[in-house]
């Protein structure tokens, strides 16, 4: 079970970071989904874990941006990224994110950059940089 963010910000705060670029006003293309596979491999969750983070404290801190005419484009600070999900987290029960309606409009994007994690933690640690 995942601690609370707040008692795992060193090991969380890569992967909001990279997370949250799912969430910017533009397609991250296979670099970029390659750069978040690579940073979410490194760090120490599991794939679950690692959809438990992407949508239950990513999501609420940055999911209006995907539906704001004039959305972010270039990203965030790891302080401002930081500060919106300590404020938007919460710990009670949500819906898996696959079977939210909302949430499934990244579900692509993530199925694939869970798919570079796999790739990249099965050919070993001499492969982190994400060159597979």
């Amino acid at each position: 079970m995942l601690s609370h963010p707040r008692d795992d910000i060193e090991n969380r705060l890569p992967v909001w970071v990279a997370c949250s670029d799912l969430y910017l006003d533009n397609e991250p293309g296979e670099i970029g989904l390659r750069s978040i596979a690579r940073i979410c491999a490194s760090s120490p969750y599991s794939g679950p874990d690692l959809d438990r983070i992407m949508f239950n404290e990513v999501w609420p801190a940055f999911s209006m941006n995907l539906y704001s005419v004039a959305g972010e484009w270039a990203g965030w600070d790891e302080g401002f990224v930081q500060e919106q999900i300590l404020k938007t987290y919460s710990g009670r029960w949500r819906l898996p994110w696959r079977y939210h309606p909302m949430k499934r409009s990244l579900s692509d994007e993530w199925l694939a950059v869970r798919a570079l994690i796999d790739e990249i933690r099965a050919a070993g640690p001499e492969t982190k940089d994400g060159s597979i």
